[in-house]
């Protein structure tokens, strides 16, 4: 071969050579997707709102990535975030957007997952929180939208504007969320969401209901009556609300104006018995209301005396202390006794006997039997009442014959049942006082 040929043979493999260098360096052009119409105002700079320092490498890397995305360079944006992530998976504005990519390609379940927990504890982070928002939103979670939205609503117009897109529907969301957890016990749920939900719609008659609701299958009374005083203040005056609150001014609240609402209800609903023994219940309590601090104390005892039980019973019972004395019956052992007026008075009325009439001795410190106690009470309806079929003889049964106090007693519903009767133990200060407001039946 000439030295001309040898030289054009080297002159083409060179240039083939060059030709093979250049193919071989040449990238083809990233792939660009036509973003969603409005998606772009939902992906901002993922830095945007965020309190933290990171590097100044990540800094930048995340500004060039997050301008490719712009750009619609999704999977040049996602596997930039994965890179970042894989170096650091604390850093929180890289797993920001790597789920707005997800958002950017429909993969909104995801991105939800991504961030539910992530931004958990950063309610004001921007970028972070407008990207959730719309997933969630997309995803038909209303309350995990409004929620994230209504946090940034102050800091970004777009948040603001879906925030008022989507409140009604995560009011009405959380509303039914909260009834479930309440129809399903699940009390500390409900507890949780109602907060919220007061939080979002202060005053809503659905929240009072639903608070009226958890009070009562917590059975917490001072919350159900705050409850029922803000139903029927936001107008529902239904019966079955107004009587709940009666019911519950006597138990926990204004006793007075407890009996003010039954008095009414009465009146306005005269058939209705159980409103009926409702106000007899109401007058009862009202009335022990307003009894000294002495003997309010001797409600709780665990075991009566027989001068306290004659001194609940003289205040309790109308006519005993203002009625006619009847006959002088004379003891010693009460005159220095602090309720020794009212004994003399149940002495005098013939409803209570001296413990030893012999040496005409009361014994007021002497526990209070719970036979003796029913012979007292099946005694009043003949001496400060009307009379009543039940009692049986006239004048009620000899305190001696238990058997027949006991029956007696169980006709005249003094008691329930005849295991209740058990007429040689202490009667307790409830026990009493609930004797006595059955007793007032027999008699008013």
């Amino acid at each position: 071969m000439s030295a001309a040929r040898r030289m054009a043979a080297m002159l083409v493999a060179c240039l083939w050579g060059v030709a093979c260098a250049t193919t071989e360096i040449v990238e083809a052009p990233p792939e660009v997707t036509e973003l969603e119409t409005g998606i772009r105002s939902f992906l901002r700079e993922p830095l945007l709102g965020y309190e933290g320092n990171i590097p100044e490498q990540s800094r930048h890397e995340l500004a060039g990535a997050s301008a490719a995305l712009a750009r619609g360079q999704v999977e040049v944006a996602r596997s930039r975030a994965e890179t970042l992530l894989d170096i650091d998976p604390t850093l929180l504005p890289a797993a920001v957007l790597l789920a707005q990519t997800q958002l950017a390609a429909g993969k909104v379940e995801q991105a939800v997952d991504l961030l539910a927990k992530r931004l958990a504890a950063r309610p004001a982070y921007t970028a972070g929180q407008l990207v959730y928002a719309r997933a969630a939103e997309r995803t038909g979670d209303a309350v995990a939208a409004y929620r994230a939205y209504r946090g940034i609503a102050a800091l970004d117009d777009v948040a603001a504007e879906r925030a008022a897109a989507v409140e009604d529907e995560a009011i009405a969301e959380l509303s039914d969320r909260t009834a479930a957890a309440i129809d399903a016990g699940g009390l500390a749920d409900a507890a949780t969401a109602l907060e919220i939900l007061r939080e979002w719609a202060p005053g809503d008659t659905a929240a009072v209901e639903l608070g009226w609701r958890l009070a009562r299958a917590r059975g917490d009374t001072g919350a159900e009556l705050a409850a029922t005083r803000e139903l029927v203040a936001a107008g529902n005056d239904s019966l079955d609300v107004l009587h709940r609150q009666a019911a519950l001014e006597l138990e926990a609240g204004d006793a007075r104006r407890g009996l003010e609402l039954y008095e009414q209800l009465a009146q306005r609903h005269p058939g209705n018995s159980e409103i009926a023994t409702g106000l007899t219940a109401a007058r009862f309590t009202w009335r022990i209301r307003l009894l000294p601090e002495n003997v309010r104390k001797l409600f709780e005892a665990s075991s009566l005396l027989r001068g306290d039980f004659a001194a609940l019973t003289a205040w309790i019972v109308p006519g005993i202390r203002t009625g006619p004395a009847g006959s002088t019956v004379i003891v010693s052992d009460i005159l220095e006794h602090p309720h020794r007026r009212e004994i003399a008075r149940l002495l005098n009325l013939g409803l209570m006997e001296p413990a030893d009439a012999a040496v005409r001795r009361f014994g007021p410190n002497n526990y209070m039997r719970r036979g003796p106690a029913l012979a007292t009470l099946l005694r009043m309806p003949g001496r400060v009442g009307g009379g009543a079929a039940c009692v049986g003889e006239e004048g009620g049964p000899a305190a001696d014959d238990m058997d027949a106090v006991c029956e007696a007693a169980l006709r005249c519903r003094l008691i329930s049942e005849p295991a209740e009767c058990r007429p040689e133990r202490a009667i307790s200060g409830p026990e009493a006082v609930e004797a006595l407001r059955r007793t007032l039946h027999l008699i008013q």
